[in-house]
């Protein structure tokens, strides 16, 4: 396995270096795709901007000068975006506005829905920590992450809410608690975690498996709307079913009027609350608690 990695605290810097490791990767992604033609696969480019990041990907939509035949990326630009959706103060450019002219820059890409999408990973803080070990906002990411366009990658320990900074990197490697002769806790078992971190698993085992059953949520198309007042709305739709995910990020409830969103919602007048099996008999209007991102399939 062999992949280039571009990082730096000057964030990235297109030079004869990047230039001829794309070509060498646009080779091997041919070479790959003659051999197994449905073989899909991505490399890491942690680099800043989504044009910097596109080029790095398939076709020729930015003026590359070639194709590196890169199907996907991990999609870096989108992990900025909600961090500073949860932790940033809404404004022009930042808080959730961030994550939406992100998401709004897919245009870029050939296949956004290729890209893979995460919260955390070997190399970065926990996302637990990385939002303070907000329990709300935590929630909120893994929402985003199980919703929005692209391939979710799960960093293990997150669903036991682990924590942690890069100060060494071992910090965030740690063992996952359980599973050996001798170990003191077992995290694999409800018995052995707390009740907040059955909270946590039980929250990220019901939006997962909501994914698994949704084509929605899978294959489904996107489609968003600019951010008022702290809150940020965008459907997952295909011709079986219509999912709406309102983020709220502010530090109280929202009441959300749906009247703007009429493009997606015509025929819709319930929803069922996927988290908490509410069942909503108007959508007029919606009521959204402080740092949360509720997930409602429309009826």
């Amino acid at each position: 396995i062999w992949w280039i990695e571009y990082a730096g605290l000057d964030g990235f810097r297109l030079d004869t270096y990047a230039y001829n490791d794309a070509e060498y990767m646009a080779e091997w992604a041919k070479a790959i795709t003659a051999e197994y033609p449905h073989f899909t696969f991505f490399g890491e480019t942690w680099v800043h901007g989504v044009p910097n990041q596109a080029f790095f990907t398939e076709g020729n939509k930015i003026n590359q000068g070639f194709d590196t035949g890169l199907q996907s990326v991990t999609d870096f630009q989108s992990l900025w975006g909600i961090n500073e959706a949860l932790n940033g103060k809404f404004g022009w450019d930042d808080g959730v506005n961030k994550l939406y002219t992100t998401i709004a820059s897919d245009f870029l890409y050939k296949d956004p829905t290729k890209l893979v999408v995460f919260l955390d990973n070997h190399d970065l803080p926990r996302f637990y920590s990385v939002v303070g070990e907000d329990f709300s906002k935590y929630k909120s990411g893994i929402a985003w992450l199980l919703t929005t366009r692209g391939i979710p990658q799960f960093y293990y320990g997150d669903e036991i809410l682990m924590k942690g900074f890069t100060n060494p990197d071992g910090l965030v490697r740690l063992d996952f608690k359980g599973g050996w002769a001798g170990d003191k806790e077992n995290k694999f078992t409800a018995s052995g975690r707390t009740e907040k971190e059955n909270e946590a698993f039980n929250y990220v085992k019901k939006l997962a498996n909501y994914r698994k059953n949704s084509t929605a949520l899978q294959t489904g198309k996107l489609m968003q709307y600019v951010p008022e007042n702290g809150v940020y709305v965008y459907f997952r739709y295909d011709s079986d079913k219509t999912v709406m995910i309102v983020m709220n990020t502010n530090d109280s409830e929202s009441n959300v009027a749906t009247a703007r969103f009429v493009e997606r919602i015509p025929g819709f007048s319930k929803a069922v609350n996927v988290i908490t099996d509410e069942v909503l008999n108007s959508i007029g209007t919606l009521k959204i608690p402080a740092k949360t991102t509720s997930v409602f399939e429309l009826k």
